[in-house]
């Protein structure tokens, strides 16, 4: 028993020969209590105490409630780990029923593989391109494939999985973290029911792309911000938690926001001084600013390439409305979300936290979720069917991914897996989720199901199921590159109306062993040997394709189409040019196209990326970074001229 404020001694009889007093009881609402067996706090109610100045009775015999409070207590733990055991189940097991990598997944691969044979972060060789957006992921791809054999396009469908369930698994247990603080009633896993109940959830728990490292960071990330009180953490302990946080950054550039929000939370409930403040997000900031300061030296931009292709830092807010739309529609995701926001608002109306720490702690996910939504539709979401959409609803499901059990809310929260079991078997989006501007084309679909049907597969989680898509392809590069032929494979699709054309030579210049013109990079990666170049026609891997203004208005990332013009005057022999069928490049943009090349900011926008790494290129190129990643070229050759050489 707790509150006496004296030992334990013999009974003493009162002077009139009565027995002893009783203990007296108050009822003292700043000492509260989580007990399972007592009043839970979510009531308004108070519990009973032993006063502080009451002495018990050595005599008495022990407390009879001791055994039956322990009992409870150890059902209650038992109950919290099945909360949390059941969400994480069904993901590990429906992440692996759907196991798969897509095209933008083998792009890391190969970029991991390049930075293994020692050519550096670069897609081809002799182009400093970085085509990752994910830079955490794509090191830690490195260090799994230096030790574990096997193919590393698997090796990263795993990780991911892997990375996905443990990231679950850390926030529901951050969760509870921070509703044990409050309450002592039974915690369901309404919040974490809606999140695994998603086909997206399940598709990218895996996808060979850095969310699998997203969800795990998000989820680490919640762990240590709930966990206790950061008064009373050491200055080591504090900074290291910033430290984390700052990762957000290495993971996706925009989860920065995400890392702020967290860093603004911890120095509140810390009630930091300024200096410490300071140093916190010093802390958070130092590698993140140390690579930022690598990326734009190195690749001469501040910020990935697919960020220039997709431009990124322009709005198209009908674009991002529909995204929004395209992720809700399916799943009638308004109902779980009616639904969970209920249960809370009749939860918090009930109760009051004990301190301002609980508040704090339960806003900032919702506050990094509402802002990580408004990126989303502000730059236009994505092609990819609610893949963007799942950081945003981690973060503002985590304060509700478990709930505790209240007779008020009860029926509300029967709803909930009602709902979750409707969507998982059998609400489905299809192959095309949204149309684009014009008949036959598409602005967003199910890359899952795109892949499953080109690899016909249920599982093409392998580099050999997706090479299969072209046949012989990758027996022709290779054997080019063991014969030593200096050319470059164009896709047949690219050349259309023109179809296909036999091989051409590429320019003496060019440093890569041969090259392939394609427009599915991560595919190109695997069927073309390491020592080639593999040239993207949608702009991500290609410094000229990022930087022209949108050919069309489609999906994001499928707006700049380069004219076969531009590839043809980047990488085929002058001698060879009269072999393009003028139907699919003519000679009059192809010499355009060249003569752009050679002039002005194009020019110096080409050499940042193809000149040899010396200290005098790296401080161009960070001087330079922001100009470039503003530059804009027309897509008409001659256009270009005209701007680039004032001509």
């Amino acid at each position: 028993m707790t509150g006496f404020a004296h030992a334990r001694g013999p009974a003493r009889q009162r002077p009139d020969g009565r027995p002893p007093a009783e203990p007296e009881l108050r009822t003292t609402p700043s000492n509260r209590t989580t007990d399972p067996e007592s009043k839970d706090d979510m009531t308004g109610t108070t519990t009973p105490t032993l006063a502080p100045d009451a002495a018990p009775d050595a005599t008495a015999p022990p407390e009879p409630a001791a055994g039956p409070h322990r009992d409870l207590t150890r059902r209650i733990r038992l109950l919290d780990h099945l909360a949390i055991a059941l969400p994480v189940l069904i993901l590990a097991v429906m992440g692996w029923h759907r196991r798969w990598i897509t095209d933008d997944g083998l792009i890391y691969v190969r970029a991991a593989r390049q930075i293994l044979a020692g050519n550096g972060p670069v897609y081809s060789p002799g182009e400093r391109v970085e085509t990752s957006t994910g830079t955490l992921w794509q090191w830690l791809l490195v260090l799994l494939d230096a030790f574990v054999p096997g193919d590393p396009a698997r090796v990263a469908v795993y990780a991911g999985l892997v990375l996905s369930v443990a990231g679950l698994g850390l926030a529901l247990a951050g969760t509870r973290r921070l509703l044990r603080a409050e309450t002592g009633r039974v915690l369901v896993p309404a919040g974490a029911l809606v999140l695994v109940a998603l086909p997206p959830v399940w598709d990218f728990a895996t996808s060979g792309l850095e969310t699998g490292l997203l969800v795990a960071w998000i989820g680490l990330s919640w762990w240590l911000l709930v966990g206790g009180d950061p008064r009373a953490w050491s200055t080591r302990h504090r900074l290291g938690v910033a430290v984390v946080f700052g990762l957000g950054f290495l993971i996706r550039p925009e989860l920065v926001a995400t890392a702020v929000v967290f860093l603004i939370a911890l120095a509140m409930v810390a009630e930091s001084g300024r200096r410490a403040v300071v140093v916190m997000f010093l802390a958070a900031g130092a590698l993140p600013l140390a690579y930022q300061i690598f990326r734009m030296g190195f690749y001469g931009l501040p910020y990935p390439m697919p960020a220039v292709t997709k431009s990124a830092t322009r709005l198209y807010w009908g674009r991002g409305w529909d995204y929004l739309l395209d992720f809700d529609r399916p799943y009638r995701l308004w109902l779980p979300t009616l639904l969970i926001l209920a249960v809370v608002v009749l939860l918090l109306l009930r109760r009051r936290p004990h301190e301002r720490r609980t508040p704090i702690l339960g806003a900032a996910p919702v506050v990094a979720a509402l802002v990580q939504a408004l990126y989303v539709v502000g730059v236009g979401g994505d092609f990819m069917h609610g893949r963007m959409w799942l950081p945003v609803l981690v973060l503002i499901l985590l304060p509700a991914l478990l709930v505790p059990v209240d007779r008020r809310v009860a029926a509300v929260l029967v709803l909930v897996p009602v709902w979750a079991v409707w969507c998982g078997v059998s609400l489905r989006s299809g192959l095309t989720t949204t149309n684009g501007p014009r008949p036959g084309v598409y602005q967003t679909w199910n890359e899952r199901m795109v892949y499953v049907n080109w690899t016909k597969t249920p599982n093409p989680t392998t580099s050999y199921a997706h090479s299969e898509t072209l046949p012989g392809l990758r027996a022709e590069l290779f054997r080019m590159d063991a014969e030593g032929r200096h050319l470059l494979v164009l896709d047949g699709n690219y050349l259309s109306p023109a179809g296909g054309m036999p091989p051409l030579p590429l320019r003496p210049e060019v440093r890569a062993a041969e090259g392939l013109v394609m427009g599915r990079l991560g595919v190109g990666g695997v069927v073309t040997p390491l020592s080639g170049i593999v040239v993207d026609v949608w702009g991500l891997s290609n410094t000229v394709g990022a930087h022209i203004e949108r050919t069309q208005h489609v999906a994001a990332g499928h707006e700049k189409l380069l004219p076969l013009a531009w590839n043809v005057a980047l990488y085929v022999d002058p001698a060879a040019w009269s072999r393009i069928p003028p139907n699919a490049a003519s000679p009059e943009d192809i010499r355009a196209a060249r003569a752009a090349l050679d002039c002005g900011d194009l020019k110096e926008l080409v050499r940042s990326t193809t000149e040899p790494m010396t200290p005098g290129r790296f401080l161009r190129n960070l001087g330079g970074s922001f100009d470039r990643a503003r530059l804009t070229i027309p897509a008409d050759p001659k256009a270009a001229e005209r701007k680039f050489c004032h001509r």
